[in-house]
């Protein structure tokens, strides 16, 4: 049984939008970049949430909240209203999904969030002057529930300041202690 089932409306609407909300949010915390800040990030958004709706990545249930997100491709222009709410708003799924999901897939949900807040953030370099701190914000989250990543964070550069803090709250929303990153 698809996870979606086991919801009710509201709590599927909450879960469902959640994906593109957390790529809007982390998006318009940093305008400096302007309109082709915005363009880059919001095609870095839509491939994303396509791309994770292909594979299932660690959690079906996880592919199956993706899939439905994307199936409400027409619905995203109404997403954006009260985009300060997106942090709020993933405490509620987290704790709607810990009913629902073992420790592993809602770890993946997780997971899933930053890394589409991530990806976001990386689509265009608002800031000229950012500077890499050693590791992305993401892979330091992802430490802090025992995942590691390997590969180097050199493109981490493109994060802005504010980007980096808005991927903080988000961890920290989620779920996460994210005290020891630095925003």
């Amino acid at each position: 049984m698809s996870i979606l089932e086991q919801l009710t409306t509201n709590e599927k609407d909450l879960v469902t939008r959640l994906p593109y909300r957390v790529g809007l949010w982390v998006s318009q915390s940093d305008q400096t970049g302007g309109e082709a800040s915005e363009e880059a990030e919001m095609t870095a958004l839509a491939n994303i949430v396509e791309g994770f709706t292909e594979q299932v990545f660690g959690s079906e249930h996880v592919q199956h909240i993706m899939a439905e997100t994307l199936r409400n491709r027409a619905s995203w222009p109404n997403w954006h209203n009260d985009l300060g709410d997106v942090p709020d708003e993933c405490m509620r799924a987290h704790d709607v999904l810990a009913v629902h999901m073992n420790d592993k897939e809602l770890g993946a949900f997780r997971v899933r969030m930053l890394e589409i807040g991530e990806a976001v953030a990386l689509a265009f370099c608002e800031d000229d002057g950012a500077q890499a701190s050693g590791k992305g914000i993401v892979a330091s989250l992802l430490g802090m529930i025992g995942i590691r990543r390997h590969e180097p964070y050199q493109e981490f550069m493109n994060i802005s300041a504010k980007e980096r803090a808005a991927l903080v709250m988000l961890g920290q929303a989620l779920g996460h202690d994210a005290g020891d990153v630095q925003a």
